[in-house]
């Protein structure tokens, strides 16, 4: 009987799982191709107008690759929680600086636009869409490549 009712508990528990994930690959799909960047900051400083010009990222699945001036700057993978006020993101590098650890932080989509604003690795994520001197946060906006 204990058996049968973890069986039962342990399908619930997928099945409402199940909604979560879905969403989540929902606003994946929402993010994928070729992205500009617009604006940056970096602990509360803005980043020089020709770095920012000459940012790209691309995603494609669950894998993104940001590049400046053809050049790749970072690539690695890319998780969302979209049922997290702020919708959060989670991004584990596989090369360029900070290869092998995890940044964390939060995004907001509307339509053509994303911001995203991500913690250093080991800090907690950000709460706002904000840069502050000291808080070593980057803050990004970008722009959907139409075709």
């Amino acid at each position: 009987m204990k058996r049968m009712l973890l069986l039962v508990l342990g399908a619930g528990l997928l099945v409402a799982a199940e909604p979560k994930d879905a969403e989540a690959r929902k606003e994946l799909e929402g993010v994928q191709g070729e992205w500009v960047m617009v604006s940056s900051e970096q602990d509360g400083k803005p980043v020089p107008e020709e770095q920012v010009r000459a940012m790209r990222r691309t995603v494609t699945g669950d894998r993104y690759t940001v590049t400046r001036g053809g050049k790749t700057v970072s690539a690695g993978t890319i998780q969302l929680d979209p049922s997290r006020t702020p919708k959060a993101i989670d991004v584990t590098r596989s090369t360029g600086a900070g290869s092998g650890k995890s940044m964390r932080g939060i995004y907001e989509t509307d339509g053509d636009t994303q911001k995203v604003c991500f913690a250093p690795p080991g800090k907690e994520r950000p709460t706002e869409f904000v840069s502050r001197p000291g808080s070593g946060y980057l803050l990004s906006v970008w722009k959907r490549v139409r075709k």
